[in-house]
């Protein structure tokens, strides 16, 4: 979430931005905050793009010394790599932020504690964390650094929210920031998102603020909810380098590797071996009814791995064992058996058709003919051979004269089609091995010579402009604050107030178990409302909300006694408590 530092490039300011009206000025906390992101592939830009690649591949034996790689994902200019929301929705969720993005349980959480001044200038107080990446060795690490600094905004003309009296909305732009993206403050008056502002305009990076008080009069601070949307560029400060290249990365050291399909699949074919140590790379896992916190349906049974099976049992038509599977005659697994097929029919067809280029039969006949050779193991397979060739050649010409334009497709299919012809010559009695040799890995150390490979994940770097969305809430700590010692709050509770009898100030204290509307108001004795201290949304949590002894216009009251109430959602509760004077 935290921005790319930039060296080396002046960001002009926005002249026809303004200070607010209203006053934002006071000390606040982050309550909760949302972040999504989006990851585009773009063009080479910088000198840090040398070992960029536009593809994600896993490799065998491994990536240090491979001798296959194979593509799992490629992209082209233009496509979305990912989008991530992250929802730190809760005091625990900010809290644990650490430990969920590094695995590290000591890592610190997310905590932001801001004063803003009304002249243009904010200042991050000691003791804030905000998380950061960075992209070594084509691996992305998360990192949530402590961060302190001072920094400036402006902002462009606010008005009232017509449906609701007591918040002031405004454009508002961060200008200066080592740990913020630069974006501008967008007219929220006189201009139209997506035409004056927003993607595809001439104000990509642009923000606004909400001020919402507990007055009418707009005295009083309760929250500010901030939004601004930054993409990578010299103007936000992203993604580029001290010469305004573009420099960013995704880093894909791992992949998703599903553990369920493959025994899923296993139960429509019994056919299919099932192995526990490693689990199908890029598969899509068990659909579930639950819906993901983008609105995607969840999969279960997918989690990141390096290492795993290349497992494709759907082919091209994505039917399961309809007989286009590439990988079908090895148990749907790729094996070395597959790999030494495929090695022997290019290495022995491809010079034979690039000395006669129409002479696709000679071509197949001696590739298939070379991989009976290959997996022969007596004299009587050897003897077989050339009949087995000659078949599986005969077929594949006949393909191609039937539709010269696939013999791209059909050429790729020798590997298969050959093997395939040795599963029909094994079980007509005409050959003795079995080359599907899915029932057991392949291992280095020569106890075996075949079986499922292990493919390793290769550390690639993709060239991204990334897309941030951020929509933090801050309460402002005149008022409210968090009880970050109190227990998880697992009812909606009032906890009475401190001191009581007080004077001049006191603190309600209350627990929320979800997220909730909140209001938390001031009677008289007589049931007349005196003041509203808090109107607005809240995360599950416990807080204190300061009441100094005055109304909603500001003035003193008098010694005596008063209720509060607090309310979230459609609960209420109520507590008394005693101002002397």
């Amino acid at each position: 979430m935290r921005k790319q530092l930039l060296t080396g490039i002046t960001l002009a300011l926005v002249l026809s931005a303004s200070l607010p009206a209203e006053s934002i000025q006071g000390n606040f906390d982050l309550n909760y905050v949302t972040v999504h992101y989006t990851y585009e592939v773009r063009d080479s830009s910088s000198a840090d793009d040398s070992l960029a690649t536009y593809a994600i591949t896993a490799s065998w034996p491994s990536s240090a010394s491979p001798m296959y790689t194979h593509t799992l994902k490629g992209f082209s200019v233009g496509d979305t790599i990912a989008t991530t929301l992250v929802p730190l929705v809760t005091p625990e969720l900010l809290a644990a932020f650490g430990y969920i993005l590094t695995g590290d349980p000591t890592a610190p959480g997310v905590a932001l504690n801001i004063d803003m001044n009304d002249n243009g200038r904010f200042t991050i107080n000691d003791g804030s964390t905000y998380p950061t990446t960075s992209t070594i060795n084509c691996s992305t690490a998360a990192v949530i650094p402590n961060v302190a600094e001072f920094g400036t905004w402006l902002s462009t003309q606010g008005f009232t929210d017509p449906t609701d009296s007591k918040a002031y909305k405004m454009g508002w732009g961060i200008t200066l920031s080592g740990i913020f993206a630069q974006f501008q403050p967008a007219d929220l008056i006189n201009d139209t998102l997506g035409v004056q502002f927003g993607p595809g305009t001439a104000m990509e990076n642009w923000g606004m603020l909400t001020a919402h008080y507990s007055d009418d009069a707009h005295t009083q601070l309760s929250w500010l909810d901030v939004y601004w949307e930054a993409h990578d560029g010299v103007s936000s400060g992203l993604g580029v380098d001290s010469e305004g290249k573009f420099n960013g990365h995704t880093g894909v050291p791992v992949v998703s590797v599903d553990t369920t399909t493959i025994p899923y699949i296993a139960s429509l074919n019994p056919a299919i071996n099932v192995s526990t140590d490693y689990g199908m790379l890029g598969g899509p896992g068990i659909k579930t009814d639950s819906v993901g916190a983008t609105g995607d349906t969840v999969y279960t049974g997918v989690f990141p791995a390096n290492h795993g099976y290349l497992f494709d049992p759907m082919g091209d038509d994505g039917i399961p064992f309809s007989g286009d599977e590439a990988l079908q005659f090895t148990g749907y697994y790729f094996t070395k058996n597959f790999l030494t097929a495929a090695g022997t029919f290019g290495a022995v067809a491809t010079p034979i058709i690039t000395a006669n280029p129409l002479d696709f039969d000679s071509a197949f006949t001696a590739a298939a003919t070379a991989i009976a050779y290959t997996f022969a193991a007596t004299a009587a397979d050897s003897a077989a051979a050339p009949t087995i060739g000659a078949g599986v050649g005969a077929a594949m010409t006949a393909s191609v004269a039937a539709d010269l334009s696939n013999l791209g497709a059909i050429s790729a299919s020798g590997p298969t089609q050959s093997l395939g012809g040795l599963a029909s010559a094994l079980a007509s009695g005409a050959f003795s091995v079995n080359v599907n040799d899915s029932d057991h890995d392949m291992l280095l150390d020569g106890t075996t010579a075949n079986g499922r490979l292990i493919y390793e994940v290769d550390n690639v770097c993709i060239p991204d402009n990334t897309t941030q969305r951020v929509n933090p809430h801050f309460l402002y700590t005149g008022v409210m604050s968090v009880d970050r010692d109190a227990p998880i709050a697992s009812e909606f509770k009032l906890l009475g107030n401190y001191p009581n009898p007080f004077n001049p100030v006191t603190k309600i204290k209350f627990a929320l178990d979800r997220f909730s509307d909140v209001t938390v108001k001031i009677y008289s004795l007589l049931g007349e409302e005196v003041a509203t201290l808090y109107q607005g949304n809240l995360v599950a949590g416990t807080y204190d909300v300061k009441w100094s002894g005055k109304d909603n216009q500001g003035y003193s009251v008098p010694s005596g006694v008063y209720f509060y109430e607090v309310k979230s959602d459609n609960r209420t509760a109520q507590g008394k408590m005693l101002l002397l004077k």
